[in-house]
């Protein structure tokens, strides 16, 4: 592959990892701490216990700096590094795959309104959304395909 690829695919990558980020950032206050790392997992139906989930965080955090440290979120900067560090493009995709398998939530090979709907429902996934922003999202999902996305057209979403 051409340096020029492997800049593309660089990039790329980490145009995808910062949306995951901001994905996870539920409160939008450009970092993310226990309680977002809380509210993602119940969202797929796992309890994380809060400590368990400050001590992610912290480890996280303490394998940038090989040293023990306070601070009890992440930024943006300090995920991509994270991602980079432990995650390569198989792994992303293997992420992605899953991501879409877990919004697929009637297995049909597409991500529709109504799994985005049930989705709401059954879970907090979106309750840091008021019903404006939860409706730009369906508007999104909708204008890529009347019956919802496939995974190459979530996979070219994500990397947007």
């Amino acid at each position: 592959m051409s340096t020029n690829g492997n800049t593309n695919d660089h990039a790329r990558f980490d145009r995808a990892v910062e949306e995951a980020f901001f994905l996870l950032d539920r409160d939008h206050n450009r970092s993310i701490g226990p309680e977002d790392f809380c509210a993602i997992a119940r969202s797929i139906g796992i309890e994380l216990d809060p400590n368990e989930a400050l001590l992610l965080v912290r480890t996280a955090l303490g394998e940038q700096t090989d040293e023990t440290t306070r601070e009890t979120t992440l930024t943006v900067d300090q995920y991509v590094t994270l991602m980079l560090r432990h995650v390569g493009s198989t792994e992303l995709n293997d992420e992605l795959r899953r991501t879409f398998d877990a919004l697929d939530r009637d297995h049909d090979g597409r991500i529709s309104r109504e799994d985005v709907d049930r989705l709401r429902r059954d879970s907090d996934f979106f309750d840091h959304l008021d019903d404006e922003q939860y409706d730009l999202i369906i508007k999104e999902l909708l204008s890529l395909g009347t019956n919802g996305i496939n995974f190459d057209q979530f996979v070219k979403l994500m990397m947007q």
